[in-house]
């Protein structure tokens, strides 16, 4: 690819992660969470690291990042938790809007098989009503999470545990309410930002064979790999960072393109080393925040105890 390949690979996963920050950033001003936006990019590092780390593509970090910014914030958690609930649903949002246009092409291809269509169909269809169903119980605030876990304490009374879950639950889905009711504008920035990072993700394929000098692909073709890849991410990360799983998956769905396994193989390479160093610094960032909070911790025992 060389010296100017690799700076389009930095670039891309740098402005995806900017664009990462800045949805959730718009999101914690609308909730009402005082943070500056220095303030952000820490706890998005950390929280990106654990999500990249744990076995899932899509979740993890949320907690982190949340708990983060409400200590800095002095909010309760489940207030910091309800900007990104928010974010998610539209992350989900601008995935399904783009896997969409690959599975319109999945259904013309006379190539693919019918069990395929039906899979990505039913993936599709599925993934749209629990983010339909999700957005409208929040947007018309049902408190349809608080009411599961009220019915849980009902049943299994264990500690009161579920009891208390509910009543968190119930102050963030309130929190997510008024985001939605009375700070649309907010949720439309934060949507606008996150299909720029979806929009990175898509071209990421053709942005690698430009620079490589290889066939581009069409745009049926790239549309088809994001969607399958999507399901690859979904489906397949079961170890940190879906290592060799999604790799593999990945170079399946190239060779249904035509390219080589060698080609497929440096693609994963290069751009899993990039986001490697992202995650480093994640987890640099997580440490000292953790030895930051054990020190001062210790330092409130000493003077108690004094």
């Amino acid at each position: 690819m060389g010296f100017w390949g690799f700076l389009a690979v930095l670039a891309n996963v740098f402005l995806s992660f900017l664009l990462w920050s800045l949805s959730w950033f718009v999101l914690l001003r609308g909730a009402g969470i005082p943070v500056r936006w220095g303030k952000v990019l820490f706890p998005m590092l950390a929280g990106a690291a654990v999500s990249y780390l744990t076995p899932s593509a899509y979740f993890g970090g949320e907690p982190v990042r949340a708990y983060w910014v409400a200590k800095e914030a002095g909010v309760a958690m489940a207030h910091a938790m309800a900007p990104v609930m928010v974010e998610r649903l539209l992350s989900g949002f601008s995935l399904l809007f783009f896997a969409a246009i690959g599975g319109f092409f999945v259904f013309l291809s006379p190539s693919t098989s019918g069990a395929v269509k039906a899979a990505v169909g039913l993936a599709l269809g599925g993934m749209a009503v629990l983010l339909i169903l999700g957005i409208l119980s929040f947007a018309h605030h049902w408190r349809w999470l608080s009411r599961l876990f009220k019915a849980l304490s009902r049943l299994i009374p264990w500690r009161g545990v579920f009891l208390r879950l509910a009543a968190s639950t119930a102050v963030m889905e309130y929190q997510i309410h008024r985001v939605f009711a009375f700070r649309i504008g907010h949720v439309l920035a934060s949507l606008f930002f996150q299909l720029g990072l979806v929009f990175l993700n898509y071209i990421r394929p053709q942005m690698f064979f430009y620079f490589a000098k290889q066939a581009l692909f069409t745009f049926p073709q790239l549309s088809l790999f994001f969607t399958l890849n999507l399901f690859i991410n979904a489906f397949l990360w079961a170890t940190p960072g879906g290592l060799g799983l999604t790799d593999g998956g990945r170079a399946g769905v190239f060779k249904l393109f035509g390219v080589s396994f060698p080609t497929a193989l440096a693609y994963n390479v290069l751009f899993r080393f990039v986001e490697m160093l992202q995650v480093g610094i994640g987890v640099l960032v997580l440490l000292r925040r953790g030895l930051s909070l054990s020190s001062g911790q210790a330092v409130e025992e000493k003077k108690e105890a004094k």
